[in-house]
């Protein structure tokens, strides 16, 4: 039986901004860190947690697919978009707050009005900042 690990403070940054997504999986707010296993198999496992998953494989796969431009991680597609559209109406704030940080690294323009309406109502101040940041990049990559 391993021995559950608990941060005070992100190990890449010093940042208190933890989120313990479940068991010992944990997640930094300011620099995206994480201790969370490298997926070894494509996209459509990780779509299938996503969509149809327990809580923390929903939350394990969109976390996974945030981590773009990691040579040694998982990478999402714009092919994956839809089902990403779809999670952003996971019960899960956490789920939702991962989606729209890869959809916001995706560019994914096709997304901006659902995150627009997540920025301005969600209940969660996390995922309304999530879908701020994931606006702002796309609209200013748009813009270039």
């Amino acid at each position: 039986m391993s021995q559950q690990q608990i941060f005070e403070e992100c190990p890449s940054c010093r940042s208190a901004n933890l989120r313990q997504l479940d068991g010992n999986s944990w997640f930094c707010l300011d620099c995206d860190w994480d201790n969370l296993a490298v997926i070894p198999k494509g996209n459509d496992e990780l779509i299938a947690s996503l969509r149809h998953g327990d809580i923390h494989s929903r939350r394990i796969a969109a976390q996974a697919l945030i981590n773009m431009g990691d040579a040694d991680r998982h990478l999402a597609t714009l092919t994956d978009t839809q089902a990403l559209l779809e999670a952003l109406d996971d019960e899960d704030a956490d789920v939702r707050y991962f989606v729209a940080i890869a959809l916001g690294k995706l560019e994914a323009s096709l997304s901006l009005g659902k995150l627009k309406q997540l920025a301005r109502d969600d209940a969660s101040a996390l995922v309304r900042e999530g879908a701020k940041t994931a606006v702002e990049q796309i609209e200013s990559r748009s813009l270039s």
